[in-house]
């Protein structure tokens, strides 16, 4: 055999092993950060529930939680919702880190009635602040500026549940509070220091539908968190109201729930006229009878029984009517 075949046979050995190796590394090309990621990039739980992190390739390596004591996180990726709050899941796929935020909720539970009651209390009262007067439907993203709803509201009015002023500003802390992450992500415009000072008739938060701020709030209060929270503040308002209702000798759910409503839009010494003149203060038809009374006080147009409320009322006395039996009682 000359040289010269030598040389070809070399040659020809050396580009099959280059071929094999090329094909070789194509199977085992390492993982990169644009081609792997894992199954849910943002999730909600309830604490005591789980949910189960996985990647879309590889093995998942180093599972760590922020915050093990809001949600942790076992080798496997099972990841257990332990209190309500925010945190980040974090694990490596061949040295690639990879994310995901977890929300951990908690239950809405009233203190006084069932889940299923609750719920036709958002239903009624999303219904009436920004759902269009539809039974069910609500506008998580609604905004109002000052004087929208009534000459005597200076500051702003917004969400499904229509939170005015100081209670508007309460809704967004316990976003910021307890879910951080969905909060800065969304703030562009400084609302965190907006937060640092009450906002009340005498120190208004002049904020108008259509502006950078108002855009932004309705941003962080209609994420999915935010939806949670406003929902929560529902059933949570609904029990302070029922609590000062109780307090007036109000058992009747039908009838506590009408003055809850009533209480949301005109506050509580309005229920307590309302109340304290009712022929029977646990019959819903009596209490609606009194209400309208309003209509006859001429030194003030915008009590809660004026007509310019009447249609509001009547469609909440015939959904109370309808789906809460009249037997029923507060606890």
């Amino acid at each position: 055999m000359d040289l010269q075949d030598k040389h070809s046979r070399v040659q020809s050995s050396l580009i099959i092993i280059l071929l094999v190796t090329a094909l070789v590394l194509s199977m085992v090309t390492p993982v990169s950060a644009a081609s792997v990621s894992l199954n849910k990039i943002q999730t909600n739980i309830y604490v005591g529930n789980s949910t189960v992190l996985r990647p879309t390739r590889g093995t998942a390596t180093n599972w760590q939680s922020s915050n093990p004591s809001i949600a942790s996180v076992s080798g496997s990726g099972v990841v257990l919702g332990r209190r309500r709050g925010t945190c980040v899941i974090a694990c490596r796929v061949s040295g690639v880190v990879l994310r995901c935020t977890v929300n951990v909720r908690t239950r809405q539970v009233s203190r006084y009635i069932s889940n299923a009651y609750s719920t036709v209390w958002k239903n009624i009262l999303g219904a009436v602040e920004s759902g269009g007067q539809v039974y069910g439907r609500r506008d998580y993203a609604a905004f109002a500026g000052p004087g929208a709803n009534s000459p005597n509201e200076y500051s702003c009015t917004a969400g499904a549940y229509q939170e005015y002023g100081e209670n508007l500003r309460q809704l967004l802390v316990r976003i910021r509070i307890e879910f951080p992450y969905s909060f800065y992500g969304r703030d562009g415009a400084g609302i965190i220091s907006d937060l640092r000072r009450t906002w009340s008739d005498s120190n208004p938060y002049r904020v108008y539908s259509g502006s950078t701020k108002a855009r932004v709030i309705q941003k962080i209060i209609s994420s999915s968190v935010g939806q949670y929270v406003q929902d929560l503040r529902a059933v949570e308002l609904m029990d302070l109201y029922f609590r000062d209702i109780r307090n007036l000798g109000v058992r009747n759910l039908q009838a506590a729930m009408f003055m809850a409503e009533c209480y949301h839009l005109g506050g509580f010494a309005a229920v307590r006229r309302v109340v304290n003149r009712a022929s029977n203060k646990n019959s819903i038809s009596s209490l609606r009878t009194s209400l309208y009374q309003d209509q006859y006080d001429y030194s003030n147009s915008y009590q809660i029984g004026d007509s310019f409320y009447r249609s509001r009322h009547e469609l909440v006395y015939r959904w109370l009517t309808q789906y809460i039996p009249a037997s029923v009682m507060i606890r």
